[in-house]
């Protein structure tokens, strides 16, 4: 059967065209920071960063492979929020920890990343030690970094450091570390290489059907 070329050939460029724009925003070409890199951002945090964060973030730089960094989350909201900028905002924690959320969530979209898990609290600790002041959380949340360089333009963008005060104001306390992916069984990256595929082989049935269609009607005319 005569399958028409040009549109069989649009149909597989083309998915096969979005999966590649979708792999560079996934962050399949990241690559670790370069020397320059490197420099700018160490720069950058020792002017913004606490001593222990600057300990913290120095050995991920060191160790920087170019691949996603999975932050984990526990976080222990305030049941009053502080005041921000010094002064009362008349919200409520779960609408400051919004506004934050809102800000960070749209930065991280546009660069590859994303949250993958965000969850509440259904009990107290059921297993905790070696950790003081443990028992009680609020909320917990794993978020998927294209690479430590979005993290790092993250952490080092003045809209970011802005609205870090609206984090401040509604959590009382959090644990946050990164983690490198060791098992994922079902990844984004995945879920959109079958959707593309059933969605050209679907395509490529159209064009079939519809040209065995034609065949047989231009047939029965002749």
């Amino acid at each position: 059967m005569y399958i028409p070329k040009t549109a069989t050939l649009i149909n597989w460029g083309t998915c096969i065209t979005l999966y590649v724009l979708f792999s560079w925003w996934h962050g399949a070409f990241e690559r670790p920071l370069s020397q320059k890199e490197l420099g700018y951002y160490s720069q950058k945090l020792q002017e913004i960063s606490s001593d222990k964060e600057r300990k913290s973030i120095q050995e991920l730089l060191s160790k920087d492979t170019g691949k996603p960094i999975f932050m984990v989350n526990a976080i222990k909201l305030r049941e009053i929020p502080q005041a921000v900028h010094g002064k009362e905002s008349g919200k409520s924690t779960e609408e400051l920890f919004n506004e934050y959320q809102f800000f960070v969530t749209r930065f991280l979209i546009k660069r590859g990343s994303y949250p993958i898990y965000v969850g509440t609290a259904s009990g107290p600790t059921a297993e905790s030690w070696g950790i003081d002041n443990a028992d009680d959380w609020s909320t917990a949340a794993v978020v998927r970094y294209r690479s430590l360089r979005t993290l790092l333009e993250m952490a080092t963008n003045p809209a970011f450091i802005a609205s870090h005060e609206f984090k401040i104001a509604a959590i009382e306390k959090t644990i946050a570390y990164p983690t490198q992916q060791t098992l994922l069984p079902v990844g984004l990256g995945l879920v959109v290489f079958f959707i593309l595929l059933s969605l050209a082989l679907g395509i490529q049935l159209y064009i079939s059907t519809r040209m065995r269609k034609n065949l047989s009607v231009s047939k029965i005319s002749t």
